[in-house]
């Protein structure tokens, strides 16, 4: 019976590490996919404040425009500036810098239409290696809060 509970607990924790790789594995294409849609949106920001503010709309004056135009103007910064910094991010540093520069909307959309991809490059490997790894650590956390309490006896005196 410990047999079969040890290949099970051998194949669970198999299973957690090559699902938490195939996760890390995929981060990257996220990110890529994540910052082209990011570009996307920036390209529309910036046209719709261009045409806010070259506007010629009876009744308007060119300082209304560009008090209607101010939103739109920090939301182009807004992208612009996460945009930017997920470009110059080493590749170590995306996930960390997306976590700074997370716009949730755009990640959401990105997430609904994400496309799994199989990169081979080394930097995707290494994620995936990392994954597995963090698999298994996840599962002997599991474990270890689920067990209960053992006490060790070895070389303990009984007295009666």
């Amino acid at each position: 019976m410990r047999w079969i509970a040890r290949k099970l607990d051998s194949l669970v924790g198999t299973l957690f590490a090559a699902a938490a790789g195939l996760a890390a594995w995929q981060l990257l294409e996220f990110i890529q996919q994540y910052r082209q849609r990011l570009g996307g949106h920036l390209a529309e920001a910036q046209l719709a404040y261009r045409q806010t503010v070259g506007a010629e709309v009876p009744g308007l004056n060119a300082a209304t425009r560009q008090a209607l135009a101010l939103p739109q103007q920090e939301r182009v910064a807004e992208i612009a500036q996460a945009w930017n910094a997920l470009a110059a991010a080493d590749p170590w540093l995306q996930p960390f810098t997306i976590a700074r520069h997370i716009d949730f909307g755009i990640a959401g959309a990105t997430f609904r239409a994400y496309q799994p991809a199989l990169p081979l490059d080394l930097v995707s490997l290494s994620y995936a290696v990392a994954g597995m790894v963090f698999g298994w650590l996840l599962w002997e956390l599991v474990k270890a809060l689920l067990r209960p309490a053992r006490r060790h006896r070895h070389g303990a005196v009984v007295v009666r």
